[in-house]
């Protein structure tokens, strides 16, 4: 990893969604990457969660993050917890940034106005079911970060889109196959999944609606979301390589199952997607040690 100090700039952002997708975006420059990592935030107040979410998806692109700036007391003392290093605001910047750092602001795009509608979003997590036990965030494994790929499609976009539809044929012949039954617990969601949310659960997860990118599905089984996934989403969390990931609409900011880890290709950082009544519903599994995504047909 390169020692010299990368600085990212989220002082313009209001909320964790808009945190994500700057990050996301500054790490589309190629020099953000295997460096040590430098956040500036303003005096927005972030969670636990939230914080391991920013943390993991910066370690993604085999960086670090070293430090964070920021004037709010509960981000300080989050930071302090997780054993991030935390710097005062100095409003002096040519006496704050020292040679060796680069620096990356978020550029200001036109119609701004319609992500800080996002702003009055409570930082509160989804309720826990009575009854089922709570497990403790999976630690992450830096040997699989460091050898992380993009999640990769077994097909052809481009070539699906040239083919006519053609009639199904619902009518198989007749079988005596048994059903297969899966015996894990599985919880229904039938709401939207916003910035700062966390969903975690010993079983199974179905959410009807979407997952906005700073919002994280936790599941030791399989995860299905009836939407848009934008968010980060690890299924088969307790080692089961055999889950599966699936929405109407993958856009995930990152993909886990078990110990495989994958984050979203380059160029395809879409934080908000224009509604369609047409998807292409996809599953993501592991296939030879890498997370590779399946259309459903």
């Amino acid at each position: 990893m390169n020692s010299e100090l990368f600085v990212i700039d989220l002082r313009g952002c209001n909320n964790t969604g808009e945190i994500i997708t700057s990050v996301s975006s500054a790490f589309e420059v190629p020099m953000a990457r295997e460096r040590k990592i430098g956040l500036k935030l303003s005096n927005i107040a972030l969670n636990q969660a939230q914080m391991l979410s920013i943390q993991s998806l910066i370690a993604s692109y085999a960086s670090e993050l070293c430090f964070v700036e920021t004037s709010s007391e509960t981000t300080k003392e989050i930071c302090e917890n997780m054993g991030i290093e935390v710097q005062t605001p100095q409003y002096n910047e040519l006496s704050n940034t020292a040679q060796s750092e680069f620096s990356f602001e978020i550029p200001k795009k036109e119609g701004e106005e319609e992500t800080k509608a996002q702003e009055n979003i409570l930082s509160t997590e989804v309720p826990k079911e009575e009854g089922f036990e709570e497990f403790k965030p999976i630690e992450f494994n830096e040997e699989n970060l460091q050898t992380m790929e993009t999640y990769k499609k077994a097909y052809d976009e481009n070539e699906e889109e040239k083919q006519t539809w053609e009639e199904v044929d619902y009518y198989a012949p007749p079988t005596d196959e048994p059903v297969v039954v899966d015996s894990k617990q599985t919880i229904y969601v039938t709401q939207t999944l916003r910035s700062g949310q966390v969903l975690e659960f010993d079983g199974n997860v179905v959410i009807i609606g979407d997952c906005h990118p700073g919002s994280e599905i936790k599941a030791t089984g399989d995860i299905t979301v009836w939407g848009v996934l934008g968010s980060i989403a690890h299924a088969g969390a307790k080692g089961n390589r055999d889950a599966k990931i699936r929405a109407l609409k993958m856009n995930a900011v990152q993909l886990r199952i078990a110990d495989c880890y994958s984050r979203r290709p380059d160029g395809t950082n879409i934080p908000y997607i224009i509604k369609s009544s047409v998807f292409t519903p996809e599953e993501a599994r592991i296939v030879d040690d890498s997370i590779v995504l399946f259309k459903i047909n």
